[in-house]
């Protein structure tokens, strides 16, 4: 039995929240912009969510982007520019990225980003109605964030 309310507290978090996964690929759809690839999000069992990914091409140097997140009405939801800190290389790519948001949850809260959406059509793959966007004065790709 735990000595003290903080560490039976410690034991009733950690398995509060499901440990999912889900994923935005800016492929060469449209709505990817010019931007190619992958960006994966994983909510651990306290809720936090790791987001981390890298792109290969579509950044140019001389631009400022931000990274955020969305839903279907482009309002937006999470601005996770600084987390992030995303590294612009000089072949048009990223550095690899990753930080964890304690303020982000995929699906332990009411508010989570993977809530309000639907399957696509092959009924494998679960999308929200929320997507990850890449923006900058003139430009703007986004994808939906499935599972």
């Amino acid at each position: 039995m735990p000595a003290n309310d903080k560490l039976a507290d410690l034991f009733y978090k950690r398995n509060n929240c499901q440990c999912t996964t889900a994923f935005a690929d800016f492929d060469s759809s449209s709505s990817s912009g010019p931007f190619r690839g992958f960006v994966a999000f994983g909510q651990d069992e306290n809720g936090s969510t790791t987001i981390f990914g890298a792109f290969n091409r579509g950044f140019n140097t001389n631009c400022t982007y931000q990274f955020l997140i969305e839903d279907e009405h482009d309002n937006i939801l999470y601005d996770v520019t600084d987390g992030l800190d995303v590294q612009l290389t000089d072949d048009g790519g990223t550095d690899a990225f990753s930080h964890k948001f304690s303020d982000i949850n995929l699906d332990c809260q009411s508010n989570g980003i993977l809530l309000g959406g639907h399957n696509l059509r092959d009924k494998v793959k679960y999308c929200s109605n929320k997507k990850f966007v890449v923006r900058t004065k003139n430009q703007k790709g986004g994808q939906k964030i499935c599972r």
